[in-house]
């Protein structure tokens, strides 16, 4: 199906002023606009991931119950059963929390339960026999939120249940001792994204925090974020906020990895000693542990994560690899049989496929590729009996567990995310199920089945260039929520073009007037007569490098090419709106208040008047009467006065009011504007005082070069005792003192390895003078403090009429 292509408006001085004060090319700045990171320091933010912005584990409301109660387990003795899942992300978990509680001396045992004889989820047999051996806590990783009827079981034979999980939660909870689910209503949690092994991670971080030591190791808290970025990448949760810090860091320890077995499995996949990227991990790695889970048992994975002894990790790496192959064929042999089913009739909005002889587990992966090629929310299903088991993938839009929810009435059991879900019925029940899904479609909007191909950036091909690759890969790691940037280039000279790979199914392609440029498209072998006597084609690519005997060249990665492309509108013309937009806008009216006591202010009660308050530590907008006195006048904010005719025309109209000077240029806009938002356009300018520089610096977020110099010498010295050592202590580390760690971990000068409240810190000696301009981090808050000094002069002495 041929898509269209779409490419977003230019937000232009927005995305000028962004990459000024970045450094960064204007394709970049503008990838940045368009994703959201419009203000510089969340830009930075995003370019510059830290593990000092990780939220505490404390802050799930259950978590502190939770270490409670396994405190007391590990003073009993008591037995821990981890039950997980067989996927990527369950045995990461799995593996990760097994580590964590065996290092801490927990007496724990891991399970993980077979895919084909037991399916996903706690289940009571389980249950059972955890009772039958003894085990007094069953902690879930990456499931249990649906385990209604077993934690009920499970408290009748006196075991507590504490819940990690992140799949969405149904309308009964269970009665577990605990929940941590970030997708909990009240979970307490900030960011509801995380993968099941980010679940349980946090935990694990919080039994490292109150439990560990310097033997058992807080230090071991950056050690498993390669487990935590296996499972995060494979489970294909959105790769921004925590995870993208998760996964960045994750990726680099994963290339220095000390897990035997992770070691192996990238030496099996040819990654060893190679820098990592998330996409590889996705594609080649993950697929082998998953394989497991899903042609017979999980546990060769979980035996795999957790050896500790590299020949047999070796050994079981080949045995994944081996089962990945078979996976392989499997899925190629149902795929084949799916299309034919498919083919020569009307294509349905909702594909729903069945049949006998389909391995359950690997109808997941079928679907993901239906979804590919046809691109249709596609539920297939694998027939046992008078039993069938299904897993269904989603479009853009459309929510995939929503939708299946609408038909539980026809379902044994279901569960998952928006754009995935796993479900098991009758089979007698498919057809019916198939209806219904169809019916509730027809809901949409016709438009949504339609794939848009979403270009970043249109760019002619003299800009792509090694420079822009290197910046667009600071954007990495990439993902859901933060795809690998698309640039598209209108009719490229095609210089030559050519089947290649092992079955022709590749078109490798020489751009240019001298074929300067190469490009690659997988898996379109089959459109080489369609294209080879084109002179110029439209290209949407991502950009990667291409080394070939020590040389790196960057390449075009094709994600579709066209004769002529069809653009949703194919004359997008920058204009700017935002001047476009003042134009039309009433203009304000000035009132100079600055100078005049607050009790001569010439307002009264019946006058509507909104307040954008600059005299707290944040600005904020709030009605005029909720203000108090400050000039030691016994009358009240608003005033009821005599005024002349013309004076009442006035106060008939909404009044505003910026109340205090505004301590950046930031604050001034962004009042400007919320009042603008309320219709109101007479603004007055009230109780202005050049406040104390300190602080403005405390607003701006600026550290000085000497409290820097400080904070330098104290960690330097505290590292000649211990190194790595702990930074906080009985004291929680302020925003000061974290936002100066930052900058000294840009300029390579420590490593955070974990923590949240306080940190633990590893001090890295300067090899060279560092010069503090060199961070992005110190560059930009001393940039907004200077701006910021020179406004309020400004503000103070320019006349109304210049604002």
């Amino acid at each position: 199906m041929k898509r269209i292509w779409s490419v977003p408006q230019s937000s232009g001085r927005r995305s000028e002023t962004l990459g000024s004060l970045l450094g960064v090319s204007p394709i970049v700045s503008e990838i940045l606009v368009q994703r959201g990171y419009e203000k510089p320091e969340e830009a930075i933010e995003f370019l510059h991931p830290t593990l000092l912005n990780l939220n505490s584990p404390f802050c799930f409301c259950d978590m502190r119950k939770t270490i409670k109660r396994l405190t007391l387990a590990l003073k009993r003795q008591e037995k821990i059963l981890i039950y997980g899942d067989y996927d990527v992300d369950g045995v990461t978990s799995t593996t990760l929390l097994y580590k964590v509680l065996i290092d801490l001396g927990f007496q724990a045992v891991a399970y993980i339960p077979h895919r084909q004889d037991e399916g996903y989820g706690l289940h009571a047999e389980a249950v059972e026999r955890a009772a039958k051996v003894g085990v007094s806590v069953i902690i879930t990783v990456d499931c249990g939120i649906t385990a209604v009827a077993e934690v009920i079981q499970a408290k009748t034979s006196n075991i507590d249940i504490i819940i990690t999980d992140h799949h969405e939660p149904g309308q009964v909870l269970p009665e577990a001792f605990a929940i941590i689910n970030p997708k909990l209503e009240n979970s307490g949690y900030p960011f509801r994204d995380l993968a099941g092994v980010g679940v349980a991670f946090k935990l694990a971080q919080a039994l490292l925090q109150s439990l560990g030591n310097l033997e058992v190791g807080i230090q071991t808290e950056m050690y498993l974020l390669d487990l935590v970025a296996l499972g995060t990448i494979a489970d294909l949760v959105p790769v921004v906020g925590e995870n993208r810090i998760l996964v960045h860091y994750g990726l680099r320890q994963m290339e220095e990895t000390n897990h035997p077995g992770l070691a192996a499995l990238l030496e099996e996949c040819g990654l060893k000693d190679k820098p990592l990227k998330a996409g590889q991990i996705g594609f080649m790695v993950a697929p082998r542990i998953n394989a497991a889970g899903r042609m017979d048992s999980a546990r060769a994975g979980l035996e795999l994560l957790l050896s500790e002894d590299a020949e047999r990790a070796t050994e079981l790496a080949r045995q994944l690899t081996k089962e990945n192959q078979m996976r392989q064929e499997t899925e190629k042999e149902i795929l084949a049989e799916a299309v034919s089913l498919l083919e020569g009739k009307p294509l349905p909005r909702v594909i729903v496929l069945s049949a006998e002889n389909w391995h359950h587990g690997v109808v997941g992966i079928v679907a993901s590729r239906l979804v590919e090629r046809y691109y249709r929310p596609v539920f297939m299903i694998s027939e046992d009996g008078d039993e069938a088991k299904g897993s269904a993938r989603g479009i853009l839009g459309y929510p995939v567990l929503e939708q299946l929810s609408q038909q539980a009435h026809l379902l044994t059991k279901f569960g998952g995310h928006r754009q995935a879900a796993g479900f098991s019925l009758l089979t007698k029940d498919v057809g019916k199920l198939r209806e219904g899904l169809n019916k509730q479609a027809l809901a949409f909007d016709e438009a949504l089945f339609q794939e848009v191909l979403r270009v970043d950036s249109l760019v002619t091909l003299n800009m792509v260039s090694p420079d822009l690759l290197r910046q667009l890969e600071q954007m990495a790691p990439f993902g859901l929520g933060n795809p690998g940037p698309i640039l598209a280039c209108k009719e490229i000279p095609v210089h030559s073009l050519s089947a290649v790979g092992k079955e022709q199914s590749h078109i490798k392609f020489r751009f240019g007037s001298k074929g300067e440029q190469e490009g690659i498209a997988f898996r379109i072998g089959e459109r080489l007569r369609e294209l080879q006597d084109e002179l110029t084609l439209d290209a949407a690519f991502a950009l990667d490098w291409n080394t070939f005997r020590g040389r790196e060249d960057v390449q075009l990665m094709i994600k579709d090419v066209q004769p002529e492309a069809d653009w949703n509108d194919p004359f997008i013309k920058y204009t700017n709106q935002e001047v476009a937009a003042t134009l039309e806008e009433q203009e304000i009216e000035w009132l100079d208040w600055r100078y005049i006591l607050r009790s001569e202010w010439p307002v009264q009660k019946k006058e509507g008047l909104w307040v954008w308050d600059n005299t707290g530590s944040m600005p904020t907008l709030r009605l005029g009467n909720d203000l108090p006195n400050s000039d030691n006048s016994p009358k009240s904010l608003i005033q009821d006065k005599h005024l002349d005719v013309n004076e009442q025309a006035i106060v008939k109209r909404n009044l505003g009011m910026i109340l205090g000077l505004p301590l950046t240029g930031e604050d001034f806009k962004e009042g400007v504007e919320k009042l603008r938002g309320l219709g109101i356009f007479r603004i007055a300018l009230a109780g202005f005082e050049s406040p104390l520089e300190e602080r403005v610096r405390q607003r701006c977020c600026f550290i000085s070069r000497d409290e820097l110099v400080e904070l330098y010498r104290e960690l330097q010295t505290k590292s000649k005792t211990a190194n790595p050592f702990l930074w906080g202590g009985n004291q929680t580390v302020s925003q000061a003192q974290k936002a100066a760690l930052k900058i000294f971990e840009e300029l390579g000068l420590i490593q955070c390895l974990g923590g949240s409240d306080e940190f633990f810190l590893k001090w890295i000696p300067a090899k060279s003078k560092l010069e503090l301009d060199s961070s992005s981090r110190y560059r930009l808050t001393k940039e907004r403090f200077e701006q910021a000094l020179k406004f309020h002069k400004e503000l103070l002495n320019s006349a109304l009429k210049v604002l």
